[in-house]
């Protein structure tokens, strides 16, 4: 049992060069019958260092498939250790509508990598 884990995702985009780079994240804890409420980015649970190594480990994972799309790499997280687990790779981007009229991207200020 996992007790106070998170639901932790990276942003990543690749292309057909075998380039892939991590736009950032967000926390996606708050669900309700495996429907996601909201989503809070950057993700502010992980310490800077931990969530770092997960965004390198998500373009490393992109990289290693020829990954040629945007997408979230997930996973799950333990605050309690610092250690995290994959989920799963979905093959999407998510994009908000703003309330200018816009569209920008749900996610994170963090830099990417």
């Amino acid at each position: 049992l996992c007790q106070g884990a998170r639901h932790l995702e990276v942003q990543v985009v690749g292309d057909a060069h075998g380039n892939a780079m991590a736009l950032g994240g967000r926390d996606c804890s708050t669900q309700r019958r495996f429907q996601k409420i909201f989503e809070e980015g950057p993700p502010t649970v992980a310490p800077d260092a931990i969530f770092e190594r997960m965004m390198r480990e998500a373009v490393n994972l992109c990289k290693s498939i020829g990954y040629r799309s945007a997408g979230t790499v997930e996973w799950l997280y333990l605050p309690a250790t610092d250690e995290y687990y994959f989920l799963e790779l979905n093959p999407r981007l998510q994009a908000r509508a703003e309330g200018g009229g816009g569209a920008s991207l749900a996610g994170s200020t963090r830099g990417g990598i």
